[in-house]
């Protein structure tokens, strides 16, 4: 119910802002979705992937390819990117899911930056790092409210499959799979083919949310693929809460905002990046979310006159 009323709040608020307000709430939604994408490996499954960006960046450039040189209308592009982004996922999860903690990380960064670097020295095809330009979205999507309301349809759908997920069968696996593998699995759930199924899903809402960046910034770059762009789904996490289901969406959506705002005063935005981290992680380990369930549930206690815990 909360969920719904989230999207119909979204929803409503369209026509009320300007232009520059909709494509601003367009990325964080977009941001959101990828981070959401992300904790479900993080979170659910305890895996923590440096190669985020290789699924975001194949979603992009499977769009752009599309759009640029095969004449493809944007719209039908998405599909193609979601299977291509879950072939990429399945490929790099089934070689990376075979080590774990810091040597699984390190080559999913492995593989990520392997990716960047094709595209990026591929310019017969990807056109390098010149990117792929001039990718607005022809018809009414490359209008600011319909794309509005299409990245919000993208993260209501991405968001109320995630939530189906979490409570479902696959999702207490993944959780007892993150707490203790060896009893999971004596137990008969097959660590593996769970811990890659979620590898999966997770890269084919990844390369959505891809997909949908290059079609709102009309160009993509090899910029999609780096390793910075893993550190932002990382980041938006850790700002919101992994332990709050909807937190990886509130902290993408505060770090975008500030990212805009401090980046209008001041030309150091990685200095205050790395001190509101700081803070979040000494002071605040539960993320925006967190902090703002806690206050919200004090309150709650303090209305029906209940001791305070």
């Amino acid at each position: 119910m909360r969920l719904l009323l989230l999207f119909a709040f979204l929803a409503a608020l369209g026509p009320a802002l300007s232009e520059y307000g909709l494509k601003l709430l367009s990325e964080a939604l977009i941001l959101g979705l990828y981070a959401m994408a992300f904790n479900l490996q993080f979170h659910q499954a305890g895996l923590l992937s440096f190669g985020q960006a290789a699924f975001f960046g194949v979603g992009a450039y499977t769009m752009a390819l599309l759009v640029s040189r095969a004449g493809w209308p944007f719209l039908p592009t998405l599909p193609v990117a979601l299977l291509a982004s879950g072939l990429a996922a399945a490929a790099i999860g089934f070689l990376s899911l075979r080590l774990t903690r810091i040597y699984f990380t390190m080559l999913t960064l492995a593989f990520a930056q392997l990716l960047y670097a094709v595209v990026h020295k591929w310019y017969a095809f990807t056109g390098g790092d010149n990117g792929i330009t001039d990718l607005r979205p022809q018809g009414a999507f490359g209008e600011s409210l319909p794309f509005y309301y299409l990245s919000l349809a993208a993260f209501a759908l991405g968001v109320s499959f995630l939530a189906l997920l979490q409570r479902s069968p696959f999702g207490y696996a993944l959780r007892g799979l993150r707490d203790n593998r060896a009893r999971a699995e004596a137990v008969g759930i097959g660590g593996f083919s769970h811990l890659l199924l979620a590898f999966v899903l997770s890269g084919l809402l990844s390369g959505l949310a891809g997909a949908l960046q290059g079609a709102l910034q009309r160009s993509v770059f090899p910029e999609y693929l780096f390793w910075t762009r893993s550190a932002e789904a990382i980041l938006a996490t850790i700002l919101g809460g992994s332990g709050v289901f909807l937190g990886p969406a509130v902290g993408a959506a505060a770090f975008l905002f500030l990212r805009v705002w401090v980046q209008a005063q001041t030309e150091y935005w990685p200095f205050f990046l790395g001190v509101i981290l700081l803070l979040t992680v000494l002071f605040f380990p539960s993320g925006l979310a967190g902090v703002g369930e806690r206050v919200a549930r004090r309150l709650w206690r303090v209305r029906r006159g209940a001791p305070q815990g």
